[in-house]
């Protein structure tokens, strides 16, 4: 069971690490206008995403897709704490993972974008890091959203050796954020493959170069 004390530690960090840090935009975003114009479904890699809700602003946060499991619940009552709506089961359609409610969570993802609320998921399934699931490409195809994926990066950072190589955030660092090229997914029968190894090139460039503007010194 998830600790209502342990959700609150982990919103009340981010908010340290967000209000501690300077954040960065690329492409720049002088005007705020990120995630307004239409729903798209944000792609991230499992790990990599804690800080990402401070790129919103508090009436624009996506829809976030949560675990069911324990500390998946933690994290995600930790998100709602920061304003960030939730839909909770598996993003995978995979064979197997029906447990997991990833049919119902589908849908209730889908119903989100119909209703032209914006998304955000992790590409890759859980126990295999940087592997594309076909979830996420399938959503796209059914609801004609865009994928968008993202990346985020601190200049003080901690990588754990956990199976997603999660990135602990730091207080007082630069906080970046990448946003990379639209993948648009046609509801045309072709193969999920192409899009889903078209989104995890897209995924990988974009977190090296949250990494290297990370890194980088004025």
């Amino acid at each position: 069971m998830h600790s209502p004390v342990g959700c609150w530690l982990i919103s009340t960090y981010l908010r340290l690490v967000s209000a501690t840090s300077r954040h960065v935009y690329d492409p720049p975003d002088p005007e705020g206008r990120f995630g307004q114009d239409r729903p798209v479904i944000y792609a991230t890699w499992h790990g990599q995403n804690f800080i990402f809700a401070f790129r919103f602003r508090r009436k624009n946060f996506p829809t976030l897709l949560v675990a069911t499991h324990g500390d998946g619940k933690m994290v995600g009552k930790a998100m709602s704490l920061l304003g960030v709506p939730l839909v909770f089961g598996s993003g995978s359609t995979e064979k197997g993972r029906s447990d997991k409610g990833g049919a119902r969570a589908f849908l209730k993802l889908l119903k989100e974008l119909r209703r032209g609320q914006s998304v955000t998921l992790t590409a890759d399934v859980p126990k295999r890091a940087r592997v594309v699931g076909e979830g996420i490409v399938l959503l796209a195809r059914k609801s004609s959203a865009p994928i968008v994926p993202v990346a985020m990066a601190t200049s003080r950072r901690k990588i754990l050796k956990t199976w997603d190589r999660m990135q602990l955030n730091l207080p007082f660092s630069k906080m970046v954020f990448v946003e990379g090229p639209e993948i648009h997914v046609p509801d045309d029968g072709s193969t999920l493959d192409i899009y889903r190894e078209q989104l995890h090139q897209a995924l990988e460039t974009a977190h090296q170069r949250a990494c290297d503007l990370a890194d980088s010194r004025p």
